[in-house]
């Protein structure tokens, strides 16, 4: 027993010692990409990089791979989507435009201008992820219906889930089990009265965030393949119109969650089964 209780360990920490490794060995290769001149395949592979970084940390600390997007409910959460995604599109882009200028022995390397569109962008998927627990905690702190509560489970069981993985924290649904976490979540409801069923401002914000990723990223890649003889002075600017459709996309998104969707139970609030730590943390969706 002690053997099979010091192997994970040490298994681990093999793990660890292979990933820092590879992130040497990788970035090693991005900056001969970028000493060649192949800014494009740099920042893809800085991208991945990043990418395997945030999948590595959630795989240690949740045993999933997608960890970094679930919350303490156990679910796949939406807020934590739209800060990832960005993080790493503009974080990868300004560490290669870095390093580029760096290359051509520029004064100030570091001096990259980043335009006031995408602060803006940030800003807007930061306080989605810091408002989704505010608007949830006072949910948290009411009794949920129990036929109501009865009835979702029987959805919920249809769609997959078990009972003994099911739990209420007031009027909020969570999972016992963070192995039921699945990209579903982010698509329906958290209470007891929608979380059988999708929510139509949910869809909207995660197109709405994919598609105006996607916009940006070959904004990137038109940057990156263009003549960048004399460094680069800033990244591309998002237009008017993308930041006014997230803002109203991520707008929708909290005031639907503001919303009540579950019928008021009677007495103290119900907490069957809550994951350890709901009590102390509010749930994030």
């Amino acid at each position: 027993m002690n053997l099979a209780s010091n192997s994970q360990p040490e298994s681990r920490k093999l793990v660890s010692f292979l990933a820092i490794l590879a992130f040497v060995a990788a970035f090693a290769m991005a900056w001969w990409m970028i000493d060649i001149g192949q800014l494009l395949f740099a920042w893809c592979l800085v991208l991945l990089i990043f990418a395997a970084f945030i999948f590595i940390c959630g795989n240690f600390v949740t045993g999933r791979w997608l960890g970094a997007l679930i919350d303490e409910r156990n679910v796949m959460s939406l807020s934590r989507f739209p800060i990832i995604l960005w993080t790493l599109l503009v974080l990868s882009a300004y560490f290669v435009a870095v390093l580029h200028n760096m290359a051509l022995g520029l004064s100030e390397p570091m001096k990259i201008e980043i335009q006031e569109g995408l602060w803006w962008l940030m800003g807007i998927s930061t306080t989605s992820l810091v408002g989704s627990p505010l608007i949830l905690g006072g949910k948290t702190a009411k009794t949920a219906d129990a036929s109501e509560v009865s009835n979702t489970f029987e959805l919920l069981k249809q769609q997959g889930d078990e009972d003994s993985t099911l739990g209420t924290h007031g009027l909020i649904v969570v999972n016992t089990d963070i192995s039921k976490a699945r990209w579903s979540d982010m698509f329906t409801g958290e209470e007891v009265g929608n979380a059988a069923h999708l929510d139509a401002a949910r869809l909207q914000m995660f197109f709405f965030t994919l598609i105006t990723a996607l916009a940006y990223a070959a904004l990137l890649g038109h940057l990156f393949l263009g003549d960048a003889s004399q460094g680069f002075p800033s990244l591309p600017a998002l237009s008017t119109s993308m930041v006014a459709l997230i803002g109203i996309s991520h707008a929708g998104y909290l005031a639907s969650k503001a919303s009540p969707h579950s019928q008021p139970g009677s007495g103290l609030p119900d907490q069957q089964a809550a994951p350890a730590g709901t009590d102390e943390h509010p749930a994030v969706g």
